[in-house]
């Protein structure tokens, strides 16, 4: 547990001292979320179609 909160403490100071670094994470992290929804959302409206095609 001592070890967690050290490194927990160390990549905050280190998140500190470089801003740029953490938005560079944070955009790839919301970029790629994003990415993901529009994936399952693709998904889900390709069968909705297909569904809608096989009961017409």
């Amino acid at each position: 547990m001592e070890n967690l909160l050290d490194k927990t403490a160390e990549l905050l100071a280190s998140a500190a001292a470089d801003p740029d670094r953490v938005l560079r994470w944070v955009l790839i992290y919301f970029g790629v979320s994003s990415l993901g929804f529009m994936g399952v959302w693709l998904i889900g409206e390709v069968r909705r179609q297909s569904n809608n095609a096989d009961s017409n």
